[in-house]
């Protein structure tokens, strides 16, 4: 499962809580996983809602990104075109599957890996940026 740390933090609370209902609902995928048959109506939830949410989550970081000149904004911008591209590819192979487990599966993998490499090295710069600590944002 994945835990908030303040590692995590980005300085900017609006996006500390968005990732926080991102790794929220990355749980509830790994926590699907674990049941004895995978329930399609709660998996499509999950990716519907990690399609939807994912994409306004990322318009709000870019603008705010922009907003502070973040040094890190560009590689922003690209992975969260790969992160989206990523959970458009797992859509359409889950719906083409009679076995969604193993692209559920590959999925939360790929998603922890992702939450974790990104956060961690490209959203956390935010903080450094000028004016962040002082901002309303």
């Amino acid at each position: 499962m994945l835990e908030w740390k303040t590692d995590y933090e980005t300085g900017v609370p609006a996006v500390d809580t968005q990732h926080k209902v991102l790794f929220d609902n990355i749980n509830r995928l790994e926590t699907l996983l674990t049941k004895h048959e995978v329930e399609r109506p709660e998996a499509e939830y999950l990716l519907g809602f990690l399609e939807q949410y994912a994409a306004q989550h990322f318009r709000g970081e870019e603008m705010c990104m922009a907003r502070f000149r973040c040094p890190s904004h560009g590689r922003n911008k690209e992975e969260h075109a790969q992160f989206l591209d990523t959970l458009a590819l797992a859509r359409n192979e889950y719906t083409a599957t009679t076995e969604p487990r193993a692209v559920l599966q590959r999925l939360h993998e790929t998603l922890v890996w992702w939450i974790n490499q990104h956060i961690l090295q490209v959203d956390t710069q935010l903080k450094d940026c000028p004016g962040v600590k002082t901002a309303a944002v």
